[in-house]
């Protein structure tokens, strides 16, 4: 939205906020909602990767170059990145979602696409952890003898999401004051990435963004109180995620409303 012209006067005009406020369902008992200071969203930087081979018959090997093989070695040094190149505190995850390559089972390919994603939630360690990716990539096409350099093609590219102390904890005062014990005060990160700090950094303004529960309650106490929450509570994703209705929406709402009185009117 903002390169498409959000904040251009001459485009789409939308007024320059204050403050920019946002929200998120997630897998945790319907009707409660939570804040957290700092760190909310990982940032996350999607990559397609093309590496070539020499295609020809599976019974004559010898005579190929096998990007699967290239391909699968890749993936396998890739996991050394977060386990022996990323500071153990820092929070990072490198996850190869796709391989694609071939058509059969008699025909070696003469090229693969990986595709991946890297989550972070420091910039420095973001940058390291792209680079080595990319040196791990060229080093084993050098190894494998591919015919031709990879293609390294970023496809998502998202900022951690790092909320503003200050708007934050008015936002404390007021939800502790609505959801009274269904407020979370430090709730967990969202373990994935947002784009919803563009709406804020484009024009240099302090954000919050929070999250509320849509999980059905019966199936959350029971799970709780059995101790499988990760093995019977849906994730966002997942096609079993389905928000119990209400009190999911209704929550979801008074949040809304509770957030944007905190700034408006107010003469600080």
């Amino acid at each position: 939205m903002v390169e498409a012209g959000l904040y251009d006067p001459a485009r789409i005009a939308c007024p320059i906020p204050d403050v920019v406020l946002g929200q998120h369902v997630m897998p945790f008992r319907a009707g409660m909602v939570g804040t957290r200071k700092g760190a909310m969203a990982d940032s996350a930087d999607g990559f397609a990767i093309t590496v070539f081979g020499r295609g020809g018959h599976a019974s004559q090997p010898h005579t190929t170059i096998d990007p699967v093989v290239l391909a699968s070695h890749i993936v396998v040094r890739l996991q050394t990145i977060v386990s022996r190149e990323a500071p153990p505190s820092h929070n990072v995850v490198l996850t190869v979602g796709a391989i694609e390559a071939g058509m059969t089972e008699n025909i070696i390919a003469d090229y693969a696409v990986i595709k991946m994603t890297i989550r972070s939630n420091n910039a420095e360690t973001r940058e390291k952890v792209i680079k080595a990716m990319k040196r791990i990539v060229r080093a084993e096409c050098v190894a494998s003898d591919s015919p031709k350099e990879p293609i390294i093609q970023e496809t998502t590219m998202v900022p951690s999401t790092i909320n503003d102390e200050e708007v934050t904890a008015r936002l404390e005062l007021a939800f502790s004051e609505t959801f009274g014990a269904d407020y979370i005060k430090d709730a967990p990160g969202l373990g994935g990435s947002e784009d919803f700090a563009n709406l804020a950094t484009a024009i240099d303004k302090p954000y919050c963004f929070w999250t509320f529960g849509g999980s059905e309650r019966v199936k959350w106490d029971e799970a709780e109180k059995k101790g499988t929450i990760q093995e019977d509570i849906p994730t966002n994703h997942s096609p079993y995620f389905a928000p119990e209705v209400e009190p999911t929406l209704r929550s979801g709402v008074r949040a809304l409303i509770s957030a944007s009185l905190a700034f408006l009117g107010s003469s600080s």
